[in-house]
């Protein structure tokens, strides 16, 4: 029986642990859902680590796009051949059995949006006076207008967060649209993963994501994201720096045993690992722990005395 949904996500050699905690959680947790990875840089030993599983195939990116990778999710998207496709960032990792999640509702186009106080954070250092905190500067929702060039009102008023979503392929010219806003409002370079010099777009694929839900006419209907809810299934991402495999963090640590486990069952069933991290290392736990716990307590320290200073300046 042909699986309904493909995971698909993409990266270079920077986040090869990333890719491989992913690709080895999925094998483990669903192993009956095909798994796309579109990498650049990487060694055939390397290849060789993702191959292992049977589920797994590995493409070359090509070299004539010289955006970042993250930039490049539509040719990840269009990879997959299943009716429903699920695009997790790199950084992402497989808690549990979630297969019943990855299809959306109703066929829904299954991506998070955010609340208002997160959008006020994303924002913050571009609102301008008579702009509502919480929505977005009417700066960045004018050039959007102008760039999608299709609806005249804006569809929400909040933005998309796109590391973990899953869409229908009826909706693909949804995601070719995306490619080609990426091509047309991005710079050909590789900027890294914020490029401050644009307000509009400084979070660039999710920018230009979010831009299209707006404003363009291809959008698909938006469903609530399933993926982030079950504690027991769900997909974590780890999103800011550091990463569990330079450093773990305090916020992440309830993933330190699933990765444990990960790693005996990689064992038991004579399968290859990239070099062990320290941190993914039984005997680093009560040390990992500690950093984690004691780095938590210092940021918090600091957030407070900030917020007094403010208070008395």
């Amino acid at each position: 029986m042909k699986a309904e949904v493909t995971i698909v996500t993409a990266c270079d050699r920077n986040y090869l642990w990333g890719a491989f905690l992913l690709a080895a959680s999925a094998a483990k947790n669903i192993p009956d859902v095909p798994f796309h990875l579109l990498q650049a840089g990487f060694t055939e030993e390397d290849v060789a680590l993702f191959t292992q599983f049977p589920q797994v195939r590995v493409f070359e990116l090509s070299d004539e796009d010289r955006r970042n990778v993250s930039n490049r999710k539509s040719e990840a998207i269009l990879s997959a051949d299943t009716e429903y496709i699920a695009w997790l960032d790199a950084d992402c990792m497989v808690i549990g059995d979630i297969s019943s999640m990855l299809i959306p509702a109703n066929g829904d186009f299954q991506i998070r949006l955010r609340e208002p106080d997160e959008n006020a954070w994303v924002w913050c250092e571009h609102y301008q006076n008579g702009d509502t905190k919480g929505s977005l500067p009417a700066a960045v929702i004018e050039k959007w207008r102008e760039d999608v060039g299709q609806r005249e009102t804006p569809r929400l008023d909040t933005t998309c967060v796109a590391n973990t979503f899953v869409i229908h392929r009826r909706h693909l010219d949804f995601i070719r649209q995306w490619r080609a806003q990426i091509a047309k409002v991005l710079p050909s370079s590789d900027n890294g993963l914020i490029d401050r010099r644009s307000p509009a777009y400084f979070m660039i694929d999710e920018s230009v994501l979010s831009s299209l839900v707006m404003f363009s006419d291809l959008t698909p209907p938006i469903g609530p994201l399933q993926l982030n809810r079950d504690p027991k299934a769900h997909v974590a991402h780890f999103g800011s720096s550091p990463k569990p495999w330079t450093r773990w963090r305090k916020q992440f640590w309830y993933c330190h045993r699933p990765v444990m486990e990960l790693m005996e069952w990689l064992r038991a069933n004579g399968k290859d690992a990239p070099v062990l991290p320290w941190a993914f290392k039984p005997s680093s736990t009560p040390f990992a722990w500690s950093l984690a716990h004691a780095e938590a307590a210092y940021a918090k320290c600091r957030g407070i005395a900030g917020g007094i200073l403010r208070k008395s300046a």
